[in-house]
Parts: C-alpha cells; structure tokens; sequence
C-alpha cells in the first residue's frame, strides 16, 4: 500500500511541476504565428502568467489586416487533463452588425482529455445566452438558442429546434 501512495504523490508532483512550469507564454506566440499564418493577427496589450493561467488584456484582432475584433480579457486555465478559456467583452466592428451581434458579454470554451473529440461552448451576449459543442472530427459547430425574444436580426441565420433556435456550420 505505500508503494501505491509513493507511485500516485510521485505522478502527482510531476503533473504539478509540469502545469505550473510549463511555458504558457511561448505556447501562446506559437499560436500567434500559426494564426498570422491565416492572415490573422492579434495586437495585445498586456500579457499575465498564474500558476495555471494565462491571461491576455485588451487585444486587438486583425484579419487581413483590418481591425475586426476587441476582447477586454482572455484567460486560459490549463491543467492538461481540462482546459478552460473565458474571453469577456467582445466587441466585433460597426460594419457586421448586419451580420453578427456586435457585442458579447462572455464566452466560455472547456476541453477535457476523457471527452477530447469535442470543446463545449457557452456565452451570452446582447441575444440571450448560447451553449453548444465544437465537435473536432466531424468538423460541426452546434449552438443552441434557448431564449428566442432576443435574438432580433440573428434569427434569420438560425433554424426552428424542438428547445428553440439553432445554429449549426461546418468548418
């Protein structure tokens, strides 16, 4: 039985020691250059390291070098087993208010290892609340709309459900 508790404090310290030296910061410049890759840049005004977050203030995203996106705050938690992001205040430019909601409060994103082929998502902006599932290997975003009085311009590009409105893409 102790050689069971030496085995289980000794992975114990080495998943620890690995999240909380693990370097969030490079793995956050390596996703930067990925995404510049795509014609996607992001101009950060503040970068934070936590034990196990990692945080980025006041950005400014760029596609094809026009200023589409403001997020006040984004912060990823990271245990390897569960991840979790939650970007607050996201402003999107005047100019697709026709066709996207131009403000959202929060959105949340979780990824765990036992269910690895999907992400589920949540959030709520001027609409309502949202809540869906990212599935990685078929390729589909599913959000469900539960509350359908605020949906307003939004509900042309959603589908009647059986609980309210729906959307649903492939990438």
């Amino acid at each position: 039985m102790q050689m069971v508790k030496k085995i289980f404090l000794v992975l114990f310290v080495v998943w620890f020691a690995f999240t909380v030296f693990m370097p969030k910061r490079n793995l956050y410049y390596q996703a930067e250059r990925m995404l510049a890759s795509e014609g996607i840049k992001i101009n950060e005004k503040m970068i934070r390291e936590g034990f196990f977050t990692f945080s980025i203030d006041d950005a400014v995203i760029y596609v094809e070098g026009i200023d589409l996106i403001h997020v006040e705050s984004a912060q990823v938690t990271s245990l390897l087993f569960y991840t979790h992001v939650t970007v607050k205040n996201v402003q999107m430019d005047k100019s697709l208010a026709s066709i996207v909601p131009t403000s959202l409060r929060n959105v949340t994103l979780s990824h765990t290892l036992f269910s690895p082929k999907q992400i589920t998502v949540s959030g709520e902006g001027e609409f309502g609340i949202f809540h869906g599932t990212v599935d990685l290997v078929s390729h589909r975003i599913h959000l469900d709309f539960p509350e359908t009085d605020k949906l307003g311009m939004l509900k042309r590009q959603l589908k009647k459900g059986e609980k309210g409105f729906y959307y649903e893409k492939s990438f």
